[in-house]
């Protein structure tokens, strides 16, 4: 029964249209299993009250980074969140403060977490990981929906969509140096009817060289679980990349100006923090 209900799922959220996008869709979280903090510690504290803080920064930015904490660094948090480039800044803001409070009770006692939605992901740490590059955990989503891949229509899809998520790579990953939205969609259409619509973002705080690997990395896992259907995306920490045949994201023009916000102000790195693993 719990097959039928994933399969229903994915398939509705391969081929929903852009009028169902102010909905909010959960879709994996990762926990550090072997990294806890103790009940009614300074770090559970500092917890309780960065993550319910979160969304108040979500209504003038898509991407934010903080810490909490100080000290000797043993009880600093590191916290991150990023919205999808082409939601409003309310679905962004009720996705991070849906995120915050599920990612409280899914990983009630873990110093490391990550939440995926479809629509933003909410992450913290007791390391810094600003700026870098992380691509673990990692999953894959996948419409279970499979194309005809043995004719010559089939391969010349195949051959469309590399191209044009990897024209959308290219444009995400030359948006500007670290600081700046790295996000792209781009669509094509095969045979006069069918379409292809692909969605893909890095953190803003990567580096374009870093941002370029994140996503060419992805387009490998692309290859290996996804070609061949009607819709699939794969999701790192530090990109995401989305295919439906469906219209699923809003059209925007991203600025080239489009900047992170984070606290302290400037750019925020882990060269700013010590480095804890407690």
């Amino acid at each position: 029964m719990w097959l039928l209900v994933c399969l229903y799922f994915l398939g509705f959220l391969f081929n929903f249209s852009i009028t169902d996008a102010t909905e909010i869709y959960y879709l994996n979280h990762s926990c550090s299993g072997n990294k806890t903090f103790a009940p009614n510690s300074v770090y559970e504290s500092n917890l309780r009250t960065l993550l319910p803080s979160l969304s108040s920064h979500a209504t003038t930015a898509q991407f934010f980074n903080t810490t909490s904490g100080g000290g000797d660094g043993k009880e600093t948090i590191y916290a991150s969140f990023m919205c999808r480039g082409d939601v409003t800044n309310h679905t962004c803001q009720e996705c991070i403060r849906t995120a915050a409070q599920k990612i409280s009770q899914v990983c009630p006692n873990s110093k490391e977490a990550l939440i995926w939605y479809h629509e933003c992901l909410v992450r913290y740490s007791n390391r810094c990981f600003f700026s870098t590059l992380e691509e673990w955990p990692r999953f894959n989503f996948i419409d279970y929906n499979v194309t005809n891949s043995t004719n010559e229509k089939g391969s010349y899809g195949f051959w469309l969509l590399s191209k044009t998520l990897s024209d959308a790579v290219g444009e995400a990953a030359n948006a500007g140096p670290a600081g700046t939205m790295k996000f792209a969609t781009k669509n094509a259409t095969v045979f006069g009817s069918q379409e292809i619509h692909t969605l893909v973002q890095c953190t803003p705080d990567l580096s374009s060289e870093d941002c370029s690997e994140c996503l060419g990395d992805i387009m490998k896992d692309i290859s290996l679980c996804c070609l061949g259907r009607f819709g699939g995306m794969v999701l790192y920490p530090s990109c995401t990349l989305m295919f439906g045949s469906r219209h699923f994201y809003r059209d925007v023009i991203v600025a080239s100006n489009a900047t992170q916000e984070s606290l302290p102000s400037g750019k925020v790195s882990c060269q700013m923090f010590p480095e804890t693993y407690s």
